[in-house]
């Protein structure tokens, strides 16, 4: 299983912070990781760089929480691959890495990280993925000036792949989390909650929670 996460080209701080997190264990070394980066107007096509065992992919497009999605569609097809896909703004504890070893996918297409909504994280097997091409490829956004569009689509269509999928599950059952906040988690004057996965070990690091539409993650 390869682990993926999705960003932004203004999301460096949140970037590190998850960079750091999951590279604090050992174990980190046994997963590869594919970071797609939004928001790339300017490029005419992905840009594909790998330092170690991460894959950065440069993405033409910012297509909210589908970005990564969108990329795995467009430049993956092995159908037997599984994916946990994350956003930037997580971090992970030191129980996440022995966790995710612990979840079985055979015979799974998807897999939510909790009860909806769940940001559209959890796990997608590259099948259910190329199953959806029709829906993805519709929120591609390679236009700045259709963003706010884009995120109202995004936040009225979360975990659309987890819901057009008639066999997906949640992990381990999850449906309780716990909530710690507001503060400016990244000192960057953006108020954000901490919602923490126990399935997981993991937290979510959230601007937009009731405050309206907000045009990061």
């Amino acid at each position: 299983m390869k682990i993926v996460i999705n960003s932004h080209i203004r999301s460096d701080i949140a970037r590190g912070y998850f960079l750091e997190s999951i590279q604090a264990y050992t174990e980190y070394k046994n997963y590869e990781f594919i970071i797609v980066i939004g928001g790339y107007y300017d490029l005419s096509e992905y840009q594909i760089s790998k330092q170690d065992n991460i894959t950065y992919i440069k993405a033409n497009h910012n297509s909210i929480d589908f970005t990564g999605l969108i990329a795995l569609l467009e430049l993956y097809s092995q159908e037997s691959e599984y994916y946990l896909y994350l956003h930037d703004t997580c971090k992970v504890g030191p129980d996440f890495f022995r966790k995710l070893q612990l979840i079985n996918i055979d015979n799974i297409s998807s897999l939510s990280l909790t009860r909806f909504p769940s940001m559209s994280m959890g796990i997608y097997s590259q099948k259910i993925i190329n199953k959806n091409k029709d829906f993805l490829l519709s929120r591609k956004n390679k236009d700045e000036n259709m963003l706010y569009q884009f995120k109202k689509w995004a936040i009225e269509e979360e975990d659309r792949v987890f819901k057009n999928d008639p066999n997906t599950r949640i992990i381990d059952n999850h449906h309780n989390r716990i909530t710690t906040g507001p503060t400016d988690y990244y000192g960057t004057g953006t108020m954000r909650i901490v919602e923490y996965y126990s399935n997981l070990d993991l937290y979510k690091i959230k601007s937009c929670w009731g405050q309206g539409i907000s045009l990061g993650n």
